[in-house]
């Protein structure tokens, strides 16, 4: 790393744009906790809902439902959102006696960064990624393949580990653990409800036959039924797209924030380069943490649209030279 002072500058340019690095980690902060809030809102809306259109007279019942799927769904992801992404990586603890060389850069890189050193892990893979996960500054880990290793030189592991450390530093891995979680938790309910609605009519007394007492309640049942169907449909879907435009804004971020770090815009560029040539062997990884890692570990989704989990990588390098 350079021998510039450690001191990071408190904003830094983006597409031209003059970002506020510590109003962006508040932001962060804030967001996660006002998301964390309103998925119980919108899930106690959809439970209020199915209680009127499948049966009124269990709106305690679905509410209370939908108030624990959010809890738990949340919780989870607070609390264990980091170890579940690590176990599902197939990640394993590094260790200095093997990673010498791994941990000695992390170190330097966490000094630059003013950040606790996060802990490390490796994925044996030929894959060249990395991740990053984690609540807090204080609770994070990196995780790396044994292919970005072998591939990269220490300049450009420097700038990989720099980008994933931004990502621990600007509070982006709790933002994406709720938002992950705001999706888990509407797509259960969904499935619980569509079970609801199909084998309900004699689990819940005979919701049709109270449907049909009173043209006023038939009418209510039936706007709410519209209305559930729409957010049932339509919520999980927006809330995907959410997630990938803030996952693709967060890896730019990520990116000048890494840089910043290292003094070496040379450095990452030059590793996105060698990772956007490798045509060997993808990493297996569930679909649900692919947004994690440094560049899409499947490879043909490393391109532009409303369903890319990370901006191209043609783009990423452009901007970094120009910095």
């Amino acid at each position: 790393m350079s021998s510039a002072s450690n001191k990071l500058p408190d904003t830094i340019s983006l597409s031209g744009q003059r970002i506020n690095l510590l109003a962006w980690q508040s932001r962060n902060r804030r967001n996660s906790v006002l998301l964390g809030l309103s998925v119980f809102a919108l899930l106690a809306l959809i439970a209020y809902l199915a209680a009127i259109a499948l049966s009124p007279g269990n709106a305690i019942f679905f509410v209370a439902m939908a108030l624990v799927v959010g809890g738990v769904q949340n919780s989870v992801a607070y609390w264990f959102g980091d170890q579940i992404a690590l176990n599902v990586s197939g990640a394993r603890p590094a260790t200095l006696e093997e990673n010498r060389y791994l941990v000695n850069i992390t170190e330097a890189v966490a000094i630059g960064a003013g950040v606790p050193m996060p802990k490390l892990y490796v994925i044996d893979s030929p894959a060249p990624n990395a991740f990053a996960t984690g609540r807090n500054p204080e609770h994070s880990s990196i995780a790396v393949t044994s292919g970005l290793l072998n591939l990269l030189d220490r300049q450009e592991l420097e700038g990989v580990i720099a980008h994933e450390m931004s990502h621990i530093k600007n509070y982006d891995m709790l933002m994406m653990s709720m938002i992950a979680a705001t999706i888990g938790a509407l797509v259960i309910l969904r499935d619980i409800i569509w079970r609801s609605r199909r084998y309900g009519n004699q689990g819940f007394g005979g919701s049709n036959r109270r449907r049909n007492d009173n043209d006023q309640n038939g009418n209510a049942q039936m706007i709410a039924m519209l209305v559930l169907f729409i957010l049932l449909i339509l919520a999980p879907i927006f809330a995907t797209l959410l997630r990938y435009a803030i996952s693709r804004k967060r890896e730019f971020l990520a990116d000048a924030t890494g840089v910043y770090i290292t003094r070496n815009p040379e450095g990452l560029a030059s590793a996105l380069e060698r990772l956007q040539s490798y045509k060997g062997e993808e990493l297996k990884v569930s679909e649900g943490i692919q947004h994690l890692f440094f560049t899409n570990p499947v490879q043909n989704l490393n391109a532009e649209g409303l369903m890319a989990t990370h901006p191209p990588l043609e783009e990423r390098i452009r901007r970094i030279r120009q910095m």
